[in-house]
């Protein structure tokens, strides 16, 4: 009967912390996106948003675009697959230049 009540006990807590922890992934992804975007208009301030979270830069030249990454905080990882790769420290955050349509995401 304990083990019962134990067990019940035991799976809705990982249930609701569980729960608890994909909402704050969610947030801080979005929230990532968000600022990542604002940080990069104050750079670049002729650039959009498409679909799925994608940043349009094709109005700017590739250095340009690597420059303003680098002043505000990403560092250059490594190519991949018509991609460059971009890093934050401090974030934790990886971004992507699509070099072919010159977009940002972060998806790799």
């Amino acid at each position: 009967m304990k083990n019962k009540n134990y067990q019940s006990i035991i799976e809705e807590v990982t249930l609701r912390v569980f729960k608890k922890l994909t909402e704050i992934n969610l947030v801080d992804e979005g929230t990532g996106f968000d600022t990542i975007f604002t940080e990069l208009k104050k750079q670049l301030n002729d650039i959009s948003i498409m679909p799925d979270n994608v940043i349009d830069v094709s109005k700017y030249k590739e250095h340009e675009i690597i420059e303003a990454l680098k002043r505000i905080g990403y560092i250059y990882r490594k190519p991949m697959g018509g991609k460059l790769h971009f890093f934050n420290k401090k974030t934790s955050i990886s971004v992507y230049l699509v070099q072919k349509n010159l977009t940002i995401t972060l998806l790799p």
